[in-house]
Formats: C-alpha cells, structure tokens, sequence
C-alpha cells in the first residue's frame, strides 16, 4: 500500500474470490478480503472488487477456480452477499475475469450464461449497494481458438443476448506485449483495434456514454514475449499514454505492482512494478513521473488535437490514439481514428476528414491534401484530384479534366467518373458533366 502511495494511484483490483470467501455453502471466510480492503481504506486507495470463481460444492468439479457456477442465481446469490459485506468500502466490481478464456471459465466461453450471470450480479448488487459500479465484460484481447473467443465476438453476443442495461461501463485486459498498445492497427484482433471495435459495439446499442476500463495491461520483464526492464517501463509509459487519448477511457489498472517470486525464469512472475523484494523497477519510476505530470504532452497528439478543433468537421470522440501508418500506395502518414472521420498527418501538415472520405480515400490508396471544406478535399495524387461528399450524395472522386470542368453551381458529384463511347460522364446535384475523349466539356441540366 505504501508503495501504491508512493507511485500515486489510489486504485487496487483485488480478487473476491468465491471460494476463499464461502469455502463451504453458508460458512463465510471474510477476514483475508477485509484484511486489504481495510488497509487499502486507511492509505485512500479505492479497490475494484472482482466476484470471480467457483467453490467445489458448488460446481461439483474439482478445479475452484476454473470452473463457471452452477448457476448464474447461485453466482448472483454470492454477489449481492459481497455488496451487502463490503456496503461502501467496495464501490466497483468486475463481473468474473476474462470469461472469453477457457481457462477461467470452464467447460468454454458462453457469452449468454455469461449475461445471465450478469444480470442475475448487477440486480443483486445493486439491491444492497445501489451506488456501486458494476463493470461488465471483464474480457481478455484473445482470439478464435478452442478454448478462448475472440473479445469483440464475446462482447457483440453479451449485447445480443441483453446485457447492456445490467453493466455501468465495459472492462477489457488490451494485452499487447512485446509492442506497445497502438501496436498493428490494421490486426483485427490487436489489442488498440479490438478496443475500438468493441467500443463500436456499445455505441450501436446506445452505450456510447459508457467508457471502457482496462483492468489489466501488463508487460513481462523476462521470459517468452518479453523484454529487458527498461523496455518494459517504455512500453508501459507508451501504454498508458495511448490509452489517455480515447474519448471512451475509463481507468487504466497496470498488471501488477509487485513480482510474485525471486526466479525470473517465468513470465508470469515478472509483470511487476517493483522487484519480488520491493525494490522499484525503472517502470515504477517511469509510471510514478508520468502520474505526477497528470498530463500527455505528446506534441503529435497536440497537433492532431488542434487540427480536430480547427477542423469544420465534427469528428466525435477519439477512438484510437495516434499512430503511423502507410497507404497502399506506400505513403507514410500518422492517424489518428474518431467516431466519425479520421485525422490524417503528412509532411508536417494534419487534415480531418469524414468518415466516408477516408473509407473512399483508403480504397484508393491516397491521403488528404487540404482541409474539408464546402463539402470537398484536395487530395495527394499525380493527377489533380478532390472528394467530394455530403451524407446525401454520398462520397465520390473527380479528377483531371472532370475536376477541371466542375464548377460549385453544379451541386456535388452523386457518381463516380463514368467512361461510355463519348467519353467520361459524372451526374452531380443540379447538371450532368460529359468530357470527350479530346477534352470537350458539354454540361447538360440534372
């Protein structure tokens, strides 16, 4: 706990686990549990309860931990006794750990008796304890295997399934090692890509006003897919930095403070802040100076941010934070992704664009040019090229002689350039442009 104040964050995740807690059916075991809530109260640190696990008499398997309850109201029943204990001391809870993964949920992951186990948590807790945060999902960046579902996959069917009114906010574990968060934008299942997909999800179902807390992100400092200690306290540095620049970011919680033993042979053992022995690492240094600045004065993110405000289109939240790019024309660029348009950087300058710009942009392989204005965008091409778009004509591109002969009278392009036996034909808002193949432009009323 001390060195938690030390480093300056007042959150601790803790287990509330299940079968330490009711060892046996009606015997309850609350003494470990109290013991930390207790001192994480008296250093003014906040806990996050996790309601996880399953006693033997209850699952009738043999693992306590791996196994998913009998059912979700004997898990709702164990939820609502842990509100009632704890009353205030404990105001958030996550909803199990990582029930996407096959190792924590057994016999595989079941995202609808995981919602009924949700619901059957969130009305119980909420009977004893009604200002308490209930954080669903709790689900790890995995992939498609037989024992784990991808996150996003997992999260769409809790969603089909009704568990949206019956969590506060969404937790997620946006693993990423050995690379930082916003590492491989373009990989479905990266840890920044699954996050922005997800917090997609929760807006089709009307939960864009939920944030998303990622309650654990972690970096090994030994073993398979790790890296050296100074490394590790960069990437997590990185990490938290890229993390702070989502709209929808909820707290971050670092896996783990403390090494679990002396060997470093083990990955597992090497996630800590601080050494087995509670000497700090560089990461507890380069964490505690990040904290103590309260601030990103990442210069990119600046610069995207004030191009965003100076923009004249609304581009919504932040979903992604910055990161480099290159088109399939091979131009480099720096990107930042929001709700409804992208922020694009090249050789110094940044633009915004809408989101169907850069959809059209990105099939095409070209990058902006000049800011969005009056409905149209230069574009970085060979050939002199715009987009032009409104949500009513939708997206379209015009270039050369086309572009040459379009006048702002004309309304907006509502097709793509068209060739036929006369030459190339574009239908716009108020008048139809016709270019022959010698460059004769013929304009014809809409």
């Amino acid at each position: 706990m001390e060195a938690m104040n030390d480093l300056g964050v007042n959150l601790l995740r803790l287990d509330i686990p299940w079968p330490l807690v009711e060892p046996a059916r009606g015997v309850w075991n609350w003494a470990p549990v109290d013991r930390v809530v207790d001192s994480a109260e008296r250093h003014g640190i906040e806990v996050v309860g996790i309601i996880d696990y399953t006693p033997t008499w209850d699952s009738k398997q043999g693992d306590q931990f791996s196994q998913r309850p009998s059912s979700p109201a004997a898990y709702g029943r164990y939820a609502g006794q842990v509100a009632r204990h704890f009353g205030g001391r404990v105001t958030t809870y996550e909803i199990w750990n990582e029930p996407n993964g096959g190792f924590f949920f057994r016999p595989g992951p079941d995202p609808e008796f995981y919602t009924r186990m949700l619901r059957s948590a969130y009305r119980a807790i909420k009977s004893a304890s009604p200002r308490s945060v209930v954080l669903g999902g709790s689900v790890a960046t995995a992939v498609d295997s037989d024992t784990t579902m991808n996150g996003l996959t997992f999260l769409e069917r809790v969603y089909a399934a009704g568990g949206g009114p019956f969590m506060d906010a969404v937790s997620i574990h946006p693993y990423s090692y050995p690379q930082s968060y916003a590492f491989d934008p373009g990989n479905p299942v990266s840890a920044m890509r699954m996050a922005a997909d997800m917090y997609d999800v929760m807006r089709r179902h009307g939960d864009g006003g939920k944030r998303i807390w990622a309650t654990e992100v972690g970096f090994p400092a030994s073993g398979a897919s790790s890296t050296d200690e100074r490394r590790q306290a960069d990437l997590l540095v990185s990490s938290v930095r890229e993390w702070s620049q989502l709209s929808f970011a909820g707290p971050i919680m670092i896996h783990e403070l403390r090494d679990r033993a002396e060997a470093a042979g083990d990955r597992e053992n090497t996630f800590g802040l601080i050494d087995f022995d509670f000497s700090r690492k560089s990461a507890f240094t380069a964490l505690k100076a990040l904290v103590a600045d309260g601030v990103d004065d990442d210069t990119t993110y600046r610069r995207i941010v004030a191009a965003a405000s100076a923009s004249s289109v609304d581009l919504g939240g932040r979903v992604t934070p910055w990161y480099r790019d290159v088109s399939s024309r091979g131009v480099p660029s720096i990107r930042q992704e929001f709700v409804n348009g992208d922020v694009i950087c090249t050789g110094g300058e940044c633009f915004a664009s809408p989101g169907p710009v850069m959809e059209l942009l990105d099939k095409q392989g070209h990058l902006p040019a000049g800011a969005f204005e009056n409905g149209h965008q230069k574009v970085g091409a060979v050939v002199q090229t715009e987009v032009f778009y409104s949500p009513r004509t939708g997206a379209h591109l015009l270039s050369g002689d086309m572009l040459g002969a379009w006048r702002p009278e004309y309304g907006l392009p509502m097709s793509d350039e068209r060739s036929d036996s006369s030459g190339t034909v574009v239908r716009c808002e108020r008048a139809t442009l016709r270019v022959s193949r010698g460059g004769t432009v013929r304009v014809e009323s809409a």
